[in-house]
């Protein structure tokens, strides 16, 4: 198989494209040109060419026929083969793929069609986002060419997109995992956890979950609060305001538990150094008056 893109300056949509590509088809042939007779002999095409056509499998954006998304975002050649190929890289995981075109693929059509991304705060920092990360391999002196580096940029986004997909087909096993929790809770107040999976964001999208109790990586059963929906560090039910910045013997005498160990001072985390001290912690803050 030969896999073909245009030659020179490099962009991430035919970086990651290309990446997508030579994981699927690992023995294939990767050439750089904008001959019209050498791009004929390919396989597939992206990102040069003026043509988009899935049965051909030319996947080129820069004309009309490429279209854009419901949200407006135009495709760039990584979106039109995401559309195509990335189910199979996903390993046929529907959200898997969902996750990684939202957070990854979007932004790569979007910045690569010139189409503003966000509005800067007051503090006027641009982020350093990964299309200007892949851009920054292209050769910067003489002593560099294109092709070499283009292959420098391909192995980087290989990693990445095989470290976000790993990262979302965990993230959704833990969410798996989590439901199953809670679905078995006595309360729906909160929620214990046998061993510690990440649960902020589908513990926020539980409606009336106030904390969750786990085993922390440092030996110690943890207590969280859970964040509201709208809020990125807020508490719906913050621990007692007795509690806050205290740790040890302060901690104990205040809460009667004897192996407290701390709350922090925001109220928004605590731990104890066991199961049931834990627990009665948990019972405290569920009788304390809301904030």
């Amino acid at each position: 198989m030969i896999i073909a893109t245009h030659n020179g300056k490099f962009h991430a949509d035919d970086v990651f494209g290309v990446a997508l590509l030579t994981h699927l088809f690992p023995d294939a042939e990767v050439i750089r040109t904008r001959d019209p007779e050498r791009l004929a002999t390919a396989d597939i095409v992206l990102d040069v060419g003026g043509v988009y056509d899935v049965e051909a499998k030319r996947f080129d954006h820069h004309q009309l026929s490429s279209g854009a998304r419901d949200n407006g975002i135009l495709y760039s050649a990584f979106g039109l083969l995401w559309q195509h190929y990335g189910k199979d890289y996903c390993g046929g995981d529907d959200a898997v793929w969902q996750r990684i075109d939202s957070r990854l693929v979007q932004a790569i059509d979007a910045v690569d069609n010139g189409q503003d991304l966000y509005t800067l705060t007051d503090l006027g920092a641009v982020p350093f986002d990964i299309s200007e990360t892949l851009g920054l391999f292209n050769p910067i002196g003489d002593d560099e060419d294109f092709d070499t580096q283009f292959g420098v940029a391909v192995s980087l986004a290989g990693q990445l997109l095989a470290r976000l997909r790993r990262k979302y087909e965990s993230s959704l096993a833990a969410e798996r995992d989590f439901l199953e929790a809670y679905k078995a809770s006595p309360s729906k107040t909160y929620v214990v956890l046998d061993k510690f999976i990440p649960h902020g964001g589908i513990a926020t999208k539980q409606s009336k979950l106030l904390y969750t109790v786990f085993p922390g990586a440092t030996g110690h059963w943890t207590l969280q609060t859970v964040r509201p929906e709208s809020s990125q560090f807020g508490s719906r039910k913050p621990f007692p305001e007795a509690w806050r910045g205290l740790s040890g013997a302060e901690l104990a005498e205040v809460t009667g538990v004897p192996d407290a160990v701390f709350c922090h001072k925001a109220g928004f985390i605590a731990a104890a150094e066991s199961r049931e001290g834990a627990m009665e912690m948990l019972k405290q803050a569920l009788a304390g008056k809301q904030p």
